[in-house]
């Protein structure tokens, strides 16, 4: 491969990292599997109890606080970054994220358990930043290992609350409205179901990944590709659960 062919492929795997095509594949395809299952409550918000639903729930969020509590080896940070500013304010979303999961674990658990996880994932963002020098150390990959089933459950309720939402509305018919007379209700309705999806996107995928493993080479200019590659994404997985719920 020539030298320019070689910084193509490492750019393109910096705006796509493993994590992003890993979440691709959940969405398009473990997401609607999952709905049609027993398994299904594992992304669902609360409801029913369903124990084993619950407990996974549990973990994941434990796991991400775990992830969190740690720095990359060799590092003096938990993600050894330069933007500390920018992931400062992430850490509101991120608390928000695991209240979010934390609250359905404990719906299917018949358990008061949201409380305590909002505030055992504070104590580890505080000790992140107090002591980070001092923080045990994880082999990056382990870290990622960590953090995935939580991002992969939050993506899966979203889904699903996405699909609820939708289920009385025509997401192609919203398109071709675009190209008539009813193009300002389409831009305005497009425009809300995206904003939706960003705010999901910020609080439930770039806050955890940019406070447990900081950047990737491609920075934070690589969100925007990230971002239309899982809108494009959930969007399918929303309308293949739209259609399996009728």
């Amino acid at each position: 491969m020539s030298g320019a062919g070689r910084r193509t492929a490492v750019a393109w795997r910096g705006a796509l990292p493993i994590d992003d095509l890993a979440l691709v594949v959940w969405n398009v395809a473990a997401v609607p599997l999952l709905a049609m299952t027993d398994a299904a409550p594992l992304i669902e918000l609360g409801g029913e109890p369903a124990t084993l639903a619950g407990l996974l729930q549990l973990a994941a969020v434990l796991a991400a606080i775990a992830a969190v509590g740690t720095r990359p080896a060799g590092s003096r940070s938990p993600a050894d970054r330069a933007d500390l500013g920018l992931q400062v304010m992430l850490i509101g979303p991120f608390i928000g994220a695991v209240a979010f999961v934390g609250g359905s674990a404990s719906a299917h658990l018949g358990i008061d358990l949201d409380g305590p996880m909002v505030g055992l994932a504070f104590l580890a963002v505080v000790a992140a930043a107090a002591f980070a020098d001092r923080l045990p150390t994880l082999n990056a990959a382990v870290r990622r290992a960590l953090l995935a089933p939580f991002v992969f459950i939050c993506a899966g309720i979203f889904d699903r609350l996405a699909a609820a939402l939708l289920r009385g509305l025509d997401v192609g018919e919203l398109v071709s409205t675009l190209t008539v007379d009813q193009t300002g209700f389409g831009v305005f309705a497009l425009s809300l179901l995206v904003a939706g999806l960003a705010a999901f996107y910020a609080a439930l995928v770039v806050a955890p990944r940019a406070i447990v493993l900081g950047q990737s080479v491609a920075g934070w200019m690589a969100w925007p590709v990230r971002f239309l590659v899982f809108t494009a994404s959930a969007l399918f997985a929303i309308g293949w659960l739209t259609a399996l719920t009728g």
